[in-house]
C-alpha cells in the first residue's frame, strides 16, 4: 500500500494553513486577534504602525497590513480568522480578502457567486 496522498493537497492558488504556517504567522495572528477588543481597535486605527510595533511584527508584515495585502498576510502565516479581524477593523470583510486572493474587486467576486441569501433570520423576507 502506498503512503502517497491520492490527490493534490496544494493546488495552485491554495495556501495550506498547517503547523509551520501557524508558527511562522504567530505574531500576525496574535496581533489580529487583539482587535477583538474595541479599545484595541480604536488604538490601532489612531496609529496603525505604532500599534503593530507592540506585537513585534516585521517590517514586511507591517507593510502588508498597511497595504491591505490579504494574500501576503495569509501566505505569511496569518490565520484567516485573525486577518478577518484586521479587515473588519479597517472597514473590509471576507469578500475583500477573497477578492484580493483572486485578483479582482469584491464586487466582481460577489457577482460571480451564484448563491444568494434572500431570507435571513429576523429579516423581512
Amino acid at each position: 500500500m502506498s503512503n502517497s496522498v491520492p490527490f493534490n493537497l496544494d493546488p495552485p492558488g491554495t495556501y495550506i494553513y498547517d503547523g509551520p504556517a501557524a508558527t511562522r504567522g504567530y505574531k500576525l495572528t496574535k496581533f489580529g486577534l487583539s482587535l477583538r477588543n474595541p479599545d484595541n481597535r480604536t488604538t490601532f486605527l489612531a496609529d496603525e504602525t505604532g500599534y503593530m510595533a507592540g506585537y513585534g511584527l516585521s517590517e514586511e508584515e507591517v507593510a502588508m497590513v498597511l497595504a491591505r495585502d490579504w494574500t501576503g498576510l495569509l501566505k505569511a502565516g496569518g490565520h484567516l480568522q485573525s486577518m478577518l479581524k484586521v479587515a473588519a477593523t479597517v472597514g473590509q470583510n471576507l469578500w475583500h480578502i477573497g477578492a484580493h486572493n483572486a485578483d479582482m474587486s469584491a464586487e466582481e467576486l460577489q457577482a460571480l457567486c451564484p448563491r444568494r441569501v434572500t431570507a435571513l433570520p429576523g429579516g423581512d423576507d
